[in-house]
């Protein structure tokens, strides 16, 4: 080493070569190969996540999931409060028209009869505590045993069946979902522990970071991602110490001409253009901005809780489909049930109905209530009869509603969107699954594409997230360095080749 000092164009080339073993060994030091190489990793699988339709449709089709918990949310349990609101809106209509309770009730029965029965039916907790007993009566009139009616049921009734079977899953961890203690929002901390706090972590949290980032994400996944990054940087620093530290050795002996400098003005001239070519700057900033945003979302406790609390979510949205529209199959599997019995018991189907309506009335009810299109079809109806009743404008009707039964409402003026939007989301035409080829377009689709394509990815780059964003210097510090190095290589190589370079 003192050989290499002995004159100032040795010096002048150490340095050189000092600082390609500085560059290569901050690059083995820093793990900047795994971390960047993680970082890309996680770029490769959440790209699809990224692109504008489907950031667009996701955020639709969330919107759309939003609006469904708010149709669910009144009818499922007492603490829902649509059970104790029809009492009030029978309070209500009792005391504008100057009516008895029965005469209420005969009205709503005549004016909205889909809507009367999805009354009865509330709480739907109790159509989940009437399925013992629902099952006990058919497999005594049918003589069969529980066993084999489950088969039957399922075999020749497969809708009903979804949801009898569905249903109590969902009553009984609606406000109460299991395995989700760790899971809090990102903004404030507050806990998310009921499907109505999923869907605002899901639309308010998640959902609005992939939009509010998408740009960043995309400009940074271009241009090659950022896996080769530290490469380029290894490879510089190595080939900066191959180079000067054989001209250093050369230079104690004789300076070594100016045209050897003109070789380290390159290389970091061409550095330069790399960075600045391939937008290093404002991508890998805006990279570390992303990072950042997303940090929380890939908190392990988050990414366990919505991984498990979407379950909860996906059997809800299960026992929805057989409910929501008439192709749900329910509203057609009811009359044909009613005739097999009537068929094994010699009795009529209006009979079996009513023997049922004593035995399980939540359960009928609900069953005279389905499809709910047809509960959304009298929405409208049933309003412009109060608004003439009560003399007052639809408006008002509807804003008396929200004050005096605002849980009942909210599920009723829910219910023409959710029920038309179940089979035909809007805002989803472009969106599609991964595959690129499965449309998303219903709300089963949906749910096939956040459970099965979206949610998992969180779970499986977790740790190759981790590891991008715990990893020092930041994302934009590299792209300055990188510029810097470049920069410094060229002035330090033109004022070397000037002082210690020889002409020749």
């Amino acid at each position: 080493m003192k050989g290499l000092m002995s004159t100032a164009a040795s010096r002048a080339w150490l340095g050189v070569a000092l600082v390609g073993f500085a560059v290569a060994a901050l690059v083995l030091v820093l793990s900047l190969i795994p971390r960047l190489s993680a970082g890309q990793r996680v770029i490769d699988a959440t790209e699809p996540a990224f692109a504008d339709e489907r950031v667009a449709g996701t955020r639709a089709g969330v919107s759309l999931l939003s609006e469904y918990v708010d149709l669910v949310d009144p009818l499922l349990t007492a603490r829902g409060g649509a059970r104790e609101d029809v009492r009030a809106l029978v309070a209500l209509m009792r005391r504008e028209l100057g009516l008895s309770s029965a005469q209420v009730r005969k009205i709503l029965r005549r004016e909205a009869p889909h809507t009367e029965a999805l009354m009865r039916a509330l709480p739907l907790t109790g159509v989940a505590d009437e399925v013992p007993r629902l099952t006990a009566y058919l497999a005594t009139s049918l003589t069969i045993s529980e066993d084999e009616l489950a088969a039957t049921i399922e075999q020749d009734f497969p809708r009903i069946a979804q949801l009898l079977t569905t249903l109590p899953n969902v009553t009984d961890a609606w406000y109460d979902v299991p395995g989700i203690e760790g899971l809090s929002r990102v903004a404030g901390g507050k806990p998310v522990r009921t499907v109505p706090d999923l869907r605002k972590y899901l639309r308010d949290d998640v959902v609005p970071l992939a939009a509010d980032h998408k740009d960043e994400f995309q400009h940074l996944a271009g241009r090659g991602g950022i896996g080769y990054i530290p490469y380029v940087l290894l490879i510089a620093g190595l080939a900066l110490f191959a180079y000067g530290l054989p001209q250093a050795r050369r230079a104690t002996v004789t300076a070594p001409g100016r045209r050897s400098w003109a070789f380290v003005i390159a290389g970091g001239g061409l550095l330069v253009v790399l960075v600045v070519a391939g937008q290093y700057v404002p991508r890998l900033g805006g990279g570390q901005k992303l990072v950042t945003a997303f940090e929380p979302v890939f908190a392990q406790e988050r990414v366990k809780g919505l991984t498990i609390g979407f379950d909860t979510v996906h059997e809800a949205i299960v026992a929805g489909d057989p409910i929501m529209t008439r192709a749900g199959g329910v509203s057609g599997e009811t009359p044909r049930l009613y005739r097999l019995v009537a068929d094994r018991t010699g009795r009529k189907p209006g009979g079996v109905r009513r023997t049922l309506s004593r035995r399980v009335p939540r359960t009928i009810a609900l069953l005279d209530a389905l499809p709910l299109t047809t509960v959304a079809a009298e929405v409208p109806r049933l309003v412009a009869y109060l608004a003439r009743a009560l003399r007052m404008s639809r408006a008002r009707v509807v804003a008396l509603l929200r004050r005096r039964a605002p849980a009942l409402t909210q599920a009723l003026l829910a219910a023409p969107a959710v029920t038309v939007g179940w089979t035909a989301m809007p805002g989803t035409a472009e969106l599609t699954r991964v595959d690129e080829v499965t449309p998303v377009r219903t709300m089963p689709a949906l749910d096939d594409y956040l459970r099965q394509d979206l949610i998992p990815v969180l779970g499986e780059q977790r740790a190759n997230f981790d590891r991008l964003a715990s990893g020092r210097p930041s994302l934009g510090t590299i792209a300055r360095a990188l510029l810097i190095l470049g920069l410094v290589l060229m002035l330090y190589g033109a004022a070397m080749r000037r002082l210690v370079g020889r002409r020749y």
